[in-house]
């Protein structure tokens, strides 16, 4: 089986983090890494591939696990299904590989089965998008407020989710809930791309991303009692005291979230920073219009890279569930 060992102190999930897809050609083949998956408890991860020689299309998954032994990344192919390891495959794991590495200054390429395919000599390019469909919405001259039937051309329910990152819980849960319209509120340029470029190569017209200050957006663009889910995953806690001011989770925009929701509608709230929990609970706990309510740990758990990474390094994770009378 070729392989490559990464030598490394540095854990799986926080290299799977900083992997970007991928586009490589040379002559007639293209490589392409599509996105990378972390197994809950972090110690596996799978590298979704696509190879293309003359015209012809291979599929497959580069499988990435780290040893319990010495903490080293073993690059292979997963074998199901059995994949040939022709010398196209063989390029597929070297780069790989090589994304890891360069994803991270702690990596170093070790033994490997597959030497001569290992290189620095090959030309990126960017990743073509699917033609006719753009999730991302304009950010200026948004109609205030918006029209979800004009946007997502349908009636289904929206759910919105603050600050997606890399869209791990954006995606999973538009692929298992199509007849749900999921809205991403993302302000950082290179996250909102990130989200709409694999939503484009899903195909997952119930999805839109758009690029804006939550707060804002809440009060200006969304119509009130229109959300049936709020959906805030480990915002950034501003943990230094002067920075207070700039976490997601004021009276004001509390206000303006439960405003937003239709009857029987939800704020979700995670975190592993327990300070920011606590005052998070309290300026939602003094929201008129919604009320605490008990939280289903099977549908508030694992839901994003984060929470996969933080209980992986054993830290406490915080969960709240907000709903406003039916």
């Amino acid at each position: 089986m070729p392989h490559v060992v990464l030598q490394t102190s540095s854990p799986l999930h926080e290299l799977v983090d900083h992997i970007a897809p991928f586009v490589v050609k040379e002559g007639d083949t293209v490589w392409r890494l599509r996105d990378v998956f972390l197994n809950h408890e972090g110690s596996h991860a799978l590298a979704e591939c696509l190879v293309i020689v003359e015209g012809r299309l291979t599929g497959l998954f580069i499988h990435l696990s780290q040893r319990e032994t010495d903490g080293a990344i073993v690059v292979r192919p997963y074998p199901i299904p059995r994949i040939e390891a022709r010398p196209s495959i063989k390029r597929m794991v070297a780069l790989v590989a090589e994304a890891v590495q360069g994803a991270h200054p702690d990596v170093e390429i070790g033994p490997t089965t597959i030497r001569d395919f290992l290189s620095d000599r090959y030309v990126h390019a960017s990743d073509p998008a699917t033609a006719g469909f753009d999730p991302l919405l304009s950010e200026r001259a948004l109609p205030a407020p918006l029209d979800w039937a004009s946007i997502f051309g349908n009636d289904q329910p929206v759910e919105i989710e603050i600050g997606s990152g890399k869209g791990t819980f954006l995606v999973e849960a538009a692929m298992l809930r199509p007849g749900t319209n999921f809205l991403a509120v993302e302000m950082a340029g290179q996250f909102a791309a990130h989200v709409r470029d694999r939503v484009r190569r899903r195909d997952l017209h119930n999805v839109r991303v758009v690029r804006a200050e939550a707060g804002s957006f809440f009060e200006h663009q969304v119509p009130p009692g229109s959300v049936r889910a709020v959906h805030v995953y480990f915002p950034d806690p501003w943990p230094k005291k002067r920075h207070h001011k700039r976490r997601l989770v004021t009276p004001r925009f509390a206000a303006a979230a439960a405003r937003a929701l239709e009857p029987g509608g939800e704020i979700r709230f995670v975190t592993d920073h327990e300070e920011y929990f606590q005052e998070a609970l309290t300026v939602l706990a003094e929201t008129p219009g919604i009320a605490p309510a008990d939280v289903l740990e099977d549908e508030m758990a694992d839901l994003t890279n984060y929470e996969r990474k933080y209980r992986a390094e054993g830290r406490p994770i915080h969960r709240a569930r907000f709903r406003r009378a039916p």
